[in-house]
């Protein structure tokens, strides 16, 4: 690394007032305007910084600037641009701080913006460290964290936790409350291609606009990309759907910021109070409040059991539909009834309660009669109908 290059234009030196004798310390020089720029040992521009108004303590090799405005560099390309209320350059540039209004401007990528109210920069280790209250935003999110140390040569930013992401549908507002929230520990986030991976526990939650929890998603840890907008949890992971005492226990589970979806290929268990919902994968619709079971859906409750192709579950209006192949077999009678369409609602007490109104089914009965007050068991001919 080379020296720093100093250019200022000086104002004078301050003055101490009453007997000479009386100064302490050396005067230091005031500068109207100050610019600094230091190189790597190839030559490429590492960093510029600059102050309308500074103070240089030439003993101390200190200087105090105001409202400081600067440029950090990778690859000779402007990278960030930073600004602050006030800098303090130590040891001429082998760190400096920054303080007040702090504001780190990605230049090209994602373009984020990350905000504090303390900055410990090391030029040498391309190392910028956020102490005070950082915040990281782009044009749908924010995430807030309780430190934040960007490697400038890599772009890569690592959050100290709580971390937490919140998420606007549409353009970020920070007026109104964000749709969605994601809470995790240490995070690992690269500023070029938005690669994030985040330590657990994870918690995630879709509110609305009042707050209140719509679903709730829990899971080990997540890796994820925030410029595709999807991030994956991994198992064992929970989605719960509190006002309808819904709950999925799956696996690796991903969710979709832009679309609004959670989603898993892997297989499955759902739970309606009573009732449980079982399939190979699933894909929850969250702006339709519904969940599609693709493929190997099974329902089975006291008393009765379905198999279907395909089901999908209304969590707002409690309808189930299942599709393709449907067998419902009942305990009472033994009955079985087979269609390709089955329609169902989920009742107060959480039961389900098929039915499959003007479509073609076929039904099976077995009915037992009773002699002399005991069971027969020369007549179990099945009923179809």
């Amino acid at each position: 690394m080379t020296p720093v290059i100093l250019s200022v234009l000086i104002l004078g030196c301050s003055s101490s007032t009453g007997n000479r004798s009386e100064t302490v310390g050396p005067v230091p020089f005031v500068f109207r305007k100050l610019a600094l720029e230091q190189k790597k040992s190839n030559g490429d521009i590492d960093w510029k910084l600059s102050s309308p108004e500074a103070r240089y303590e030439l003993s101390r090799r200190l200087v105090r600037a105001k409202q400081p405005v600067g440029v950090l560099y990778n690859k000779n390309a402007p990278s960030f641009k930073i600004r602050a209320d006030f800098a303090v350059v130590i040891n001429d540039g082998d760190q400096i701080i920054l303080e007040g209004n702090v504001q780190l401007q990605q230049v090209n990528g994602q373009k984020i913006l990350i905000k504090g109210e303390r900055l410990r920069w090391q030029p040498q280790l391309s190392r910028l460290v956020m102490e005070e209250q950082p915040r990281a935003f782009d044009d749908r999110s924010r995430i807030t964290a309780t430190l934040a140390t960007l490697q400038q040569d890599t772009n890569d930013l690592t959050l100290s936790g709580p971390v937490q992401l919140d998420r606007w549908q549409d353009e970020l507002a920070l007026t109104v409350k964000p749709d969605t929230a994601v809470r995790t520990e240490k995070a690992f986030w690269n500023l070029n291609d938005g690669a994030l991976k985040a330590d657990g526990p994870v918690l995630g939650q879709r509110r609305d606009q009042e707050g209140v929890v719509l679903e709730q998603l829990e899971g080990r840890e997540l890796k994820g990309n925030t410029q595709k907008g999807v991030i994956t949890v991994k198992a064992p992971v929970i989605v719960i759907m509190p006002k309808n005492k819904g709950l999925l226990r799956a696996k690796d589970t991903s969710w979709n910021f832009r679309k609004q979806t959670l989603s898993s290929n892997a297989p499955f268990e759902g739970l309606i109070n009573q009732t449980q919902i079982n399939g190979e994968s699933f894909r929850a619709e969250l702006d339709q409040s519904s969940v599609v079971i693709p493929e190997g859906c099974r329902i089975q409750q006291p008393g009765e059991r379905l198999e279907a192709g395909q089901c999908r579950w209304n969590w707002k209006t409690d309808d189930v539909l299942a599709t393709g192949g449907v067998r419902l077999e009942r305990e009472s009678n033994n009955q079985i009834t087979e269609a390709q369409t089955l329609s169902g609602s989920v009742g107060e007490k959480g039961a389900l309660t098929f039915s499959a109104p003007g479509k073609k089914v076929r039904s099976q009965v077995t009915i037992e009669e009773e002699k002399n007050g005991q069971d027969s068991q020369r007549s179990k001919a099945p009923v179809s109908f």
